[in-house]
This record gives C-alpha cells, sequence and structure tokens, in this order.
C-alpha cells in the first residue's frame, strides 16, 4: 500500500523514489518482448490485456520473455487506453493515529480483493496539504478518493470537491450530506459516557472533542450537551476543549483549580496527554478524575486502571467506505446519497468512580503542589458495556 508524503516547505508535489526497473533502464519494449517470444507483437499485447482467445502455451512463452527481460507494462499507458487505474486515493489526517491506522486497514483489504490498489496521504489537518495531495492523486489518474477531510463545514471546499467529478467517499466527515459518508455515531456515544458520569455523582465533566470544524467534533459536544439535558442539567461549557487546540497547556489549566473537573472524556489521540499531566499533578484515577477514552486499543485495556472507554469499529467503517467506493467504480452508485451511521458501545473498566469530596490536599495539588489526597479506597464502578443502537440512512 503506497504512501504519498508532501515534500518540504517550498517544493510541490510529492516525494517520489525512482523504479530501479532494470527493462526501463535498457528501454525494453512489447517489441522485445515478442521478439525473445517468437510471436507477434499484437500477440503480446493480447496477453498484456489478458485476452482469452490466446492459447495457454503461447501465453506462457511471452510471460516467460517478460520474466527474462525484466519487463514492465507501462500502468499509466495501459489505464489511459483502458480509461481505469484501479487505483483509488485516501487521505486521513495522520496515518500515524490508531483509528486511522484501522480505517485504512480495512478499506485496503476490501479493495485489495477487488483488484484494487490504495495510496494513502496525510493532510495533518492542512486544507492546503490536502488539496496538494489530491492534485497529485488526479495527476496518477486515481479511480476515487476515500477523505477524512481537514473541514466539513466550508461550502468553498466542498464546492471543490464536487468540481472533481471522482467517485468520493468521506468517513467520519459529513460535508451536509453532499457526498456518501459512513461515520461512527459519536454523539451517542459521548451521550451514554457523559450520562453515566453524571449518574456517578459527578457535576463537573469536561470533554475534550474532536476538530471544531468536523463532524466528529460537533458531534460530541452535541451528546454531552444532550446528556446534561436529560438529566436536567445545565452543561459546563466551560469545560470543552478540542482536539488541535487542546496541548500540555490548555491539559495543565484544565486540571487545576479549585473548581477543576473530577471526570474527563478525551478522543484516544489526546488520552495520553490527559494522563500524564494528571500524574503529574498527583492525581489518582479513578478517585480524584475518572477518565474515558473516546476510541479503543488492546494496551489502554491492559493499564491499571483499565481505562473505560466509547468504542467504535473504524475497520468497519473503512471497509463499508471501500464498499461504497467499488459500488460507484462499478458503473451502480447508489440512487440516493448514502449516509451509513454505526453505533457506539460504552465499555465500562476500571477508570471512573463517585467523585470523593475535595481534601486539603486536593486544594494543594489544584494550585499544582505535586500532592496525593489522603490514601482511600475509591468507590467501585461496576463493569461491564452499555450497547448503541445502529443507525443507517440512505
Amino acid at each position: 500500500m503506497p504512501f504519498l508524503t508532501t515534500k518540504p516547505a517550498g517544493t510541490r508535489g510529492v516525494a517520489a523514489t525512482p523504479a530501479p526497473a532494470t527493462a526501463r533502464k535498457r528501454g525494453m519494449t512489447v517489441k522485445d518482448v515478442a521478439r525473445v517470444a517468437g510471436v507477434a507483437v499484437g500477440t503480446v499485447s493480447r496477453v498484456l490485456n489478458d485476452n482469452s482467445t490466446v492459447m495457454p502455451e503461447v501465453r506462457e512463452k511471452v510471460l516467460a520473455a517478460m520474466r527474462e527481460l525484466n519487463y514492465e507494462p507501462n500502468a499509466v499507458a495501459r489505464s489511459m487506453r483502458a480509461g481505469a487505474t484501479h487505483v483509488v486515493g485516501c487521505i486521513v489526517s495522520d496515518v500515524v493515529q490508531l483509528t486511522a491506522a484501522q480505517m485504512i486497514t480495512g478499506a485496503e483489504q476490501q479493495l485489495r480483493e477487488a483488484g484494487y490498489a490504495m495510496f494513502v496521504a496525510s493532510s495533518h489537518y492542512d486544507i492546503a496539504a490536502e488539496k496538494e495531495v489530491i492534485r497529485t492523486f488526479r495527476q496518477r489518474k486515481i479511480d476515487g478518493l476515500i477523505l477524512v477531510i481537514t473541514d466539513d463545514e466550508s461550502p468553498e471546499y466542498v464546492a471543490y470537491l464536487e468540481s472533481l467529478h471522482l467517485p468520493i467517499v468521506l468517513w467520519e466527515r459529513d460535508a451536509g450530506g453532499r457526498f456518501n459518508s459512513v461515520l461512527s455515531d459519536h454523539r451517542g456515544g459521548c451521550a451514554r459516557a457523559t450520562s453515566y458520569l453524571l449518574g456517578l455523582g459527578h457535576t463537573r465533566v469536561a470533554l475534550v472533542a474532536g476538530h471544531e470544524s468536523t463532524w466528529v467534533g460537533r458531534e460530541m459536544v452535541q451528546g454531552y450537551v444532550e446528556a446534561h439535558a436529560g438529566r436536567q442539567r445545565a452543561p459546563s461549557m466551560d469545560l470543552i476543549q478540542h482536539t488541535g487546540s487542546f496541548d500540555l497547556s490548555a491539559c495543565t489549566q484544565l486540571l487545576t483549580g479549585t473548581n477543576r473537573p473530577t471526570a474527563i472524556i478525551a478522543t484516544i489521540n489526546d488520552l495520553a496527554l490527559v494522563m500524564s499531566v494528571a500524574r503529574g499533578l498527583g492525581l489518582k484515577v479513578p478517585s480524584d478524575l475518572s477518565v474515558i477514552s473516546v476510541g479503543d486499543s488492546s494496551l489502554i485495556s491492559m493499564t491499571s486502571p483499565a481505562i473505560t472507554v466509547v468504542r467504535h469499529d473504524p475497520r468497519q467503517v473503512g471497509k463499508t467506505a471501500a464498499d461504497l467506493m467499488l459500488s460507484m467504480l462499478g458503473g451502480t452508485p447508489p440512487i440516493e446519497r448514502r449516509r451509513v451511521v454505526f453505533p457506539a458501545e460504552l465499555v465500562l473498566r476500571e477508570s471512573c468512580a463517585e467523585p470523593r469530596r475535595a481534601t486539603k490536599a486536593l486544594v494543594q495539588v489544584a494550585k499544582k503542589a505535586i500532592t496525593t489526597g489522603p490514601s482511600s479506597s475509591p468507590p467501585s464502578a461496576n463493569t461491564g458495556s452499555v450497547k448503541g443502537s445502529s443507525r443507517s440512512r440512505s
């Protein structure tokens, strides 16, 4: 699965590694293959195009000649003749993020089984970089795009994507329903997590949602607000942060002060920062701070304490996005745009407990003193899972 990376600032296009093919260096052509195989050039062409009229023994002679000459067909020329490259371009925010990697895996496996390759690149939440990658993909004549776009609220950017006249499937982005999209129920998942913490007695629950300009960020905030409304409480809007602006300084400021939150819900990409800052401030999980991750992994299920999570299925999101793309490329696109939403599941582990009353030691922690509160046995929350329902709209 090829990865494309943007060049250093001041250059254009993408970094490319020159192909070391011996045939290309020696200028081998179909004429050379025909000469070695002892057949006509047209016969070689029919073998390359998998024409069924070629006799098996002749086909093997041509293939043997290709192997002997280390000949590789010109994929670009063949794609121009066929009108398709059987390559799909994919852009995610950052390929190192666990959720992105799982979505890519799901999509790549599905596309490969159908005879398609996938080119992958990261945008790093930069629209200019995103457009540059798309430009490069188009130069390589990709057949379609599967995208996690940086901003799905911008009418200008949505119009730009429509102007490409390419099959496009969005994952974890909405763009006002202008494209086929595959999503996770971030609103429902965040609502269940928030309601669970409120039910334990927490009155100040912090939320680190996805980027503000994305469907994920908006849906998480909406779920947080709805959970408070469901319990007839006003949401603590001052405790809402977003990925991107949530850094070490913001996290430290959030978790200090005499009125700090006693619980926090954070995306899996921000979880490490939350746990690191909490540890530095002497806050114990869950006795001083209850923690829920939006996103799961085998590692955070094995931490001590094991982290309660809102679990989605990014592999299935990727697989379904690939299925939608294949239906569009196969000439049978859905009559109406499809918006598929997969459910979220709240998996209860050991990182949440009832809040305890502030002590003198905790006040000192709130003032950034690295002091631990008096030892006590925190109330334990039951473990298990709370599942949500699936929503799908064609």
